[in-house]
């Protein structure tokens, strides 16, 4: 082989590699223009699931209450009646709407909401991942979108307020890193899937089977995407982000939360994408045009100049996105973004080592396909 062979491999490697990073800086960083609100609080229903008493946090029941104070048709669904989030929100919000009851699907989340999507009785149906904060403004201007044509709108959770390192990183991972390249799919006209607040309209939920749209493949919100696109509707990702508040978090719960929807991933056709990852990564870039500059002759100082330079313009480039979408990026998220980079390769090795994906203690990768429909709950 040519010895200039590899170097021009590791040439175009990293350059390709900071090609997609600020591609996808570019094409996410800047909001469409909003559409005007033509909803009013009256017109949602929102199911807001809960599991457990930390998902009962003081900022997020007040923010459920202040939407039903505002005319908003507000469902909590819990799983069983002394689930602990019930005494917690009762404390907060004695009057509470909490729905209680489970259904028998492989989907342990959609057990739960199963019965607030069936009892959901105004126009626009929303659903609510566990501890967004969304106001009364927040989800008219979301809902916006909605039309005879668009089917289906996803508000994408932005990690707020991080209370140490751990959930810096974990802030990294929901911000800089998926919704920059969910953000760059969706303006490319992609379909596109995360969590945190999907709404549609109660015929178009009723038209794909209700809670059945959400179960048909193994991640609920990629399933319900395709269940609207397969009506001959399109989907799109909102222009506003809600805040998820993180506080402290602990660092082997983020880690198994990161495996875990790595493993989903690989089990939806998206998964070449998601292997492809850690490859065009700040740390496999960096490598490649490392052994690039040493195979052309550079010397030790010249390297690490290479180094450095790459590293600044990929925090550059992150930081350009996450100011476009009003999002902090101070020094502590530059470190946590770097982190997360670094780790990219042992996420995707821990995400291909078992096909178990683990939420709230239960497996429901083994069989999702194979279980059978549960009784939906009762209102208590």
């Amino acid at each position: 082989m040519d010895a200039s062979a590899p170097v021009w491999l590791g040439f175009g490697w990293w350059s390709l590699s900071s090609a997609v990073h600020w591609l996808s800086a570019a094409l996410a960083r800047r909001p469409r223009r909003m559409s005007v609100a033509r909803h009013g609080p009256t017109d949602f229903s929102v199911v807001a699931p809960m599991n457990g008493a930390a998902d009962a946090s003081p900022i997020y029941i007040a923010a459920l209450a202040e939407l039903a104070r505002a005319g908003v048709e507000v469902l909590i669904c819990v799983a069983d009646a002394d689930d602990g989030a019930v005494a917690p929100t009762r404390a907060l919000w004695p009057d509470a709407p909490i729905l209680i009851g489970k259904g028998d699907t492989f989907n342990p989340k959609m057990n739960n909401v199963r019965k607030g999507l069936e009892a959901a009785s105004r126009e626009i149906v929303g659903l609510c991942d566990a501890g967004i904060v969304i106001g009364v403004d927040e989800l008219c201007r979301a809902a916006a979108p909605l039309s005879d044509t668009m089917g289906l709108v996803l508000a994408l959770k932005a990690g707020d307020a991080p209370g140490n390192f751990a959930a810096e990183l974990e802030r990294a991972y929901i911000d800089g890193h998926q919704a920059r390249f969910l953000f760059a799919a969706d303006r490319l006209g992609l379909a596109v899937a995360s969590g945190g607040v999907t709404l549609l309209t109660r015929d178009t939920l009723q038209r794909i089977g209700n809670w059945r749209g959400f179960n048909r493949w193994i991640a609920d919100d990629y399933s319900v995407v395709r269940s609207v696109r397969e009506l001959g509707l399109r989907t799109c990702l909102g222009e506003a982000m809600v805040r998820l508040p993180l506080g402290p978090r602990d660092w082997p719960t983020v880690w198994r939360r990161q495996v875990r929807w790595a493993r989903t991933r690989l089990r939806l056709p998206v998964w070449p994408l998601v292997l492809w990852e850690p490859v065009i990564g700040w740390a496999a870039a960096g490598a490649a045009g490392a052994a690039a500059l040493m195979g052309a002759g550079a010397g030790a100082g010249v390297v690490v100049a290479g180094l450095f330079v790459h590293t600044a313009a990929w925090l550059a480039a992150e930081k350009w996105f996450m100011g476009g979408r009003g999002l902090e990026f101070g020094w502590r998220a530059a470190a946590a973004a770097l982190a997360r980079e670094a780790l990219a390769p042992g996420l995707m090795v821990g995400a291909l080592g078992s096909r178990a994906i683990y939420w709230r203690g239960t497996d429901f990768a083994g069989d999702w396909r194979s279980r059978g429909d549960g009784a939906a709950g009762k209102s208590v």
